[in-house]
């Protein structure tokens, strides 16, 4: 394994986990743990009496930072957005801000959970909860609904055959199993590949992981660009951690687009392959199939910094 990767025992094996940029939370069967993205351990709450609200075994998690937008200064070129620690988000306002939101799924419910992952609303839904541009949706088959304030979800969103799809705001990229097609863009767009991995909005494209590599997609014009080479593709993990896009299988591979900086491999040496993989601010936290660890790559080793095998 990479020097530079950070490896850290959990309790539990994981079975959700999500991040908002500042907090990384775990759920196991043990309920729900919190960590900084560089894998410190936060306090967990005194155990309350029965009464009080239980956490369900969660399979799904998506947390959204609290954010301040502004416009970048030159023409053309994306929104900033500036990332305030959830203790100075403030609270979500009564007409359904999701500033400092962080949800799961379980048992046919979506659960919106207080900073210890401790359910106070939920509201009917039997599917997974995604997360991307400041907004959270929970998605089944071949609907989805954005989560619009504690205990609503808005009006669905019929996707037919779905098979993946990538948040991007107010917008869903999806891709169904009946064709080739990508929708939510601006226009439809015929990949021409069923063969298909992870999902992911970074640094102004959308990046589809196939076999030999990752097709990207402007999310601005959706044109499509040029192949990009990626070992083992399909993979089924894409995340973006500041700017940076990752994905793995085994082993993680790193793409800085914005940069310009080739692709990176930073070694695992896994012998099952990755069960989940998240973005956490300036990290990347993977989670080894079957085993009640976490994998930690910094942001210097994803851009290029670090000492990469």
């Amino acid at each position: 394994m990479d020097l530079s990767v950070t490896r850290i025992d959990l309790p539990r094996p994981v079975l959700a986990a999500a991040s908002d940029g500042t907090t990384v939370w775990c759920a196991g069967t043990d309920g729900v743990r919190a960590y900084t993205t560089a894998g410190t351990p936060l306090p967990r709450p005194a155990a309350g009496g029965d009464n009080g609200p239980r956490t369900p075994e969660l399979r799904s998690l998506a947390a959204v930072p609290g954010t301040v937008p502004g416009t970048a200064g030159v023409p053309g070129t994306l929104p900033e957005t500036v990332m305030v620690p959830r203790t100075f988000a403030g609270t979500a306002s009564p007409e359904g801000s999701l500033q400092g939101t962080l949800a799961g799924t379980a048992a046919g419910r979506v659960y919106w959970l207080d900073p210890h992952g401790t359910p106070h609303a939920s509201a009917r839904f039997d599917g997974r909860v995604l997360a991307g541009g400041g907004e959270i949706w929970a998605v089944a088959g071949g609907q989805a609904r954005r989560l619009t304030g504690p205990g609503r979800l808005a009006e669905p969103v019929e996707l037919p055959g779905l098979d993946s799809c990538a948040v991007e705001g107010e917008r869903l990229w999806w891709t169904s199993t009946r064709d080739t097609l990508l929708r939510g863009g601006p226009r439809e767009i015929d990949l021409g590949q069923r063969e298909r991995g992870g999902m992911a909005v970074c640094a102004g494209s959308l990046w589809i992981s196939v076999r030999g590599g990752l097709l990207r997609v402007s999310a601005w014009s959706g044109e499509p660009r040029r192949l990009v080479e990626a070992p083992d593709g399909p993979v089924p993990f894409l995340a973006c951690a500041n700017g940076v896009l990752a994905g793995g299988g085994r082993d993680l591979f790193a793409l800085a687009p914005a940069a310009g900086a080739a692709l990176r491999v930073i070694k695992f040496g896994l012998r099952a392959p990755v069960a989940l993989m998240i973005a956490a601010g300036k990290h990347i936290w993977a989670f080894p199939s079957g085993r009640a660890q976490a994998l930690i790559v910094p942001a210097a080793l994803l851009s290029g910094g670090g000492a990469g095998r």
